[in-house]
């Protein structure tokens, strides 16, 4: 069997396990049953996204209600709790001041407090409340991404095995896998429709995101955990913190198989002010696949240029829209369906799942995919090709030595490709 028909066998296989995770769904004694009992959840994290979860989840399931919120500032936390309250689903956030919980270490009592965990702080501690959570016995959902370096990723990894045996549901906030549209137009990949996959190539081009200068008052620390996306140690850089959804759909469409090897370009043209910290602005990554598949992804951020974003399947019988369900070629086809809200039909899934008595677990692909991103920049950063067992096996742990606000983050230092080393 030549490589191209030994591919479309294993993805045919694996085509349902790649889509939503309902088709991954496993029964479940430890999840609440169908009933009108209530489902307590948690909230880590009370920024925009996190706040938007915390509706979603009590959106999906009118027999849950939100009974503690953690975040490291107090200002945000009380800022996302009056959003939740002013909502829809308000009535069932909590009223107790005691179940508003700041600080580093708040999210153990939320952990204590609840049977579902909605982790949505900066990625770089997702590894850690993640291992806690399911330490714990908790359901979770983890939004994208999930780590920064690959200590996190091996981390999670571990984590994720320990849930399959506890039978905890991992929900995974790289949503585009619950996307109606996006479903069929992936079961039609994998079913054959472009014939064999060769190539896939995804670019996102945006103009960037907010900037919190430095206030005179604050201790480093505090500054960068405002400022948290311009520093690697926090965000993983922004290939990792936002481009992870494109490189997730790569990984999709080549039904999660990983690659062997990946070369990157990036640097720093026009964010470059101390207020920027110590991200790059730009990316451009080719992935290589044993099979001789090879995947494109470029990623920018630069005010005053084009924005476009689109992703293409290039396959030996046609051609794949990813961003617009468009199939070209011997099976043309063109999705016809309605947009659907994908941030809330992965917390739909999750609780039609909990409430059946299955798990879902989307750990080991929002793990890996987040490592591609991860791998991605560690190339652009050394200037170096490494493969993707060099970068799993990584020792580079970008976590700071204690988390208090009197101490001292990583070094926030820009890295020079051809000097920095990789680790």
């Amino acid at each position: 069997m030549n490589d191209y028909s030994s591919r479309r066998k294993f993805l045919k296989s694996t085509a349902l396990v790649a889509g939503a995770g309902l088709a991954s769904a496993r029964e479940s004694a430890a999840v609440h049953a169908a009933g009108s009992n209530t489902l307590k959840i948690g909230l880590v994290g009370c920024g925009g996204r996190g706040t938007m979860a915390a509706v979603q989840a009590l959106t999906a399931d009118p027999h849950t209600r939100l009974v503690a919120l953690a975040d490291a500032f107090g200002d945000r936390l009380e800022g996302g709790y009056k959003l939740l309250k002013k909502s829809a689903v308000g009535e069932r956030v909590t009223d107790s001041r005691d179940m508003r919980l700041v600080g580093f270490d708040a999210y153990k009592k939320v952990i204590e407090e609840s049977d579902v965990v909605l982790l949505c702080t900066p990625p770089q501690f997702r590894p850690q409340h993640l291992r806690a959570c399911v330490e714990a016995g908790k359901h979770v959902f983890a939004e994208k991404p999930v780590a920064v370096d690959a200590p996190g990723i091996r981390s999670v990894l571990e984590s994720t095995r320990l849930a399959q045996e506890k039978q905890l549901s991992i929900v995974s906030g790289l949503c585009w896998r619950y996307e109606t549209g996006l479903l069929e137009t992936m079961k039609r990949i994998h079913d054959g429709a472009i014939g064999d996959v060769v190539a896939v190539e995804a670019t996102r081009y945006a103009g960037g995101v907010w900037v919190r200068n430095r206030l005179p008052d604050q201790t480093e620390m505090e500054h960068q955990m405002r400022n948290w996306y311009y520093y690697t140690w926090l965000s993983g850089d922004f290939i990792v913190e936002q481009f992870v959804h494109q490189l997730d759909q790569i990984a999709w469409t080549l039904g999660d198989q990983w690659p062997t090897k990946c070369y990157c370009v990036g640097g720093r043209e026009t964010r470059k002010g101390e207020q920027h910290g110590h991200i790059f602005d730009h990316f451009n990554a080719v992935y290589e696949y044993e099979n001789g598949v090879r995947a494109y992804a470029g990623t920018r951020h630069q005010a005053g240029c084009s924005y476009l974003s689109h992703c293409h399947a290039l396959g030996t019988q046609g051609r794949c829209d990813l961003m617009q369900y468009d199939i070209t070629g011997k099976n043309s086809w063109k999705w016809d369906g309605k947009r659907t809200d994908m941030h809330q039909l992965e917390h739909n899934a999750m609780y039609e799942a909990l409430r059946a008595g299955r798990t879902i677990n989307n750990g080991d692909y929002m793990a890996k995919s987040t490592m591609m991103a991860i791998l991605a920049r560690m190339s652009a950063y050394t200037g170096k090709t490494i493969s993707w067992e060099q970068a799993m096996n990584s020792q580079q742990d970008l976590s700071p030595s204690s988390y208090a606000w009197d101490a001292q983050p990583p070094p926030a230092e820009v890295a020079v490709p051809g000097k920095t080393q990789f680790v």
